[in-house]
């Protein structure tokens, strides 16, 4: 499995209130390794193409009774040419979905991969100087990310060079929201089974407030969401993962 690994050193990050925090809240992060890049379609398939929907070995209860009950086979829009390019992260896969690739991508490497903390999330993308988006302050423009449907679709994960964090991480703003491992609610910041929303960072390709793009906003989803088959629109969450 060829993923790039960035190594991302320890530091602190506040977190804007919002769901299981009342008021801003700062944070000690250990040093850790996270992907370069969002997970693509190209790797996501060596999951799939290895029995990954027929293994419950790499999901949780909840996951595989989700996709037992939804009876995934694959992400929502793989068969979709407008979503499955090689190189462009892959979409329309929930959380379990996610919390399963990392599980298995453990075993076949032999690291410890997971969905990032939201507070890994966020210093990846923001490092320690407080910065409102992984390039800077200034705001996001064509040049460093794929956002406002300037493109209208996702892009090559190594399209936006231009946009990358601190440490060299790409992507953290645009084409694709990412699933974190962080409960909304609860704050764990674990693989459990309960049905929490979980929580989203980063923006997406179709976000057209520079809010979604800053690196400390914060939003959920539900771990079931795999989004709207109605609405092209709605093509916008992937991951990444870390290595601890």
């Amino acid at each position: 499995m060829n993923i790039e690994w960035v190594n991302v050193p320890g530091g602190n990050v506040t977190l804007a209130a919002g769901g299981y925090l009342s008021a801003p809240t700062t944070d000690e992060v250990e040093a850790f390794m996270m992907a370069r890049y969002p997970v693509t379609n190209i790797q996501y398939a060596a999951f799939v193409n290895a029995g990954g929907y027929t293994n419950a070995t790499w999901w949780t209860d909840a996951g595989w009774a989700a996709k037992e009950n939804e009876q995934w086979t694959e992400p929502r829009y793989w068969q979709s040419s407008d979503w499955n390019r090689p190189h462009c992260p892959v979409v329309g896969v929930s959380w379990y979905e996610a919390a399963a690739f990392c599980h298995w991508l453990s075993a076949v490497t032999g690291k410890s991969a997971a969905l990032p903390t939201e507070q890994q999330w966020q210093h990846a993308a923001q490092g320690d100087d407080g910065r409102d988006y992984p390039w800077g302050d200034e705001e996001p423009n064509v040049h460093v990310c794929n956002w406002n449907r300037y493109v209208d679709e996702t892009t090559p994960v190594t399209h936006y060079p231009d946009g990358a964090s601190p440490y060299g991480v790409m992507d953290m703003a645009g084409n694709v929201w990412e699933w974190c491992v962080t409960g909304w609610d609860s704050g764990i910041a674990a693989v459990f089974d309960e049905r929490e929303a979980r929580m989203l960072r980063g923006g997406s390709w179709s976000s057209d407030s520079v809010l979604s793009l800053r690196a400390a906003n914060r939003s959920s989803k539900d771990p079931n969401t795999r989004l709207d088959p109605r609405s092209r629109n709605l093509v916008t969450v992937g991951f990444r993962c870390v290595c601890l």
